[in-house]
């Protein structure tokens, strides 16, 4: 599941994922589009705005990768 999928499961527009995360609705865009990797601030700030660990919003972004975020 990417960001796209996530936010279609919870009901929400591109722009209501901007406004809880704090996040440019161009950035988030580009980020599901996979024309952008999103940076650990940009990450932290995505997750706590759909309600999820960081670290789990980085294995969405970016399946089978290590992540070097310490929040849950």
């Amino acid at each position: 599941m990417g960001l796209r999928e996530l936010r279609r499961e919870r009901g929400l527009t591109l722009e209501a994922v901007s406004v809880l995360a704090d996040v440019d609705v161009a950035t988030v865009s580009r980020i599901e589009r996979g024309l952008c990797e999103a940076r650990p601030a940009t990450v932290v700030k995505l997750a706590k705005g759909l309600g999820i660990g960081a670290r789990r919003m980085a294995e969405i972004l970016k399946p089978g990768t290590p992540v070097g975020i310490d929040a849950p």
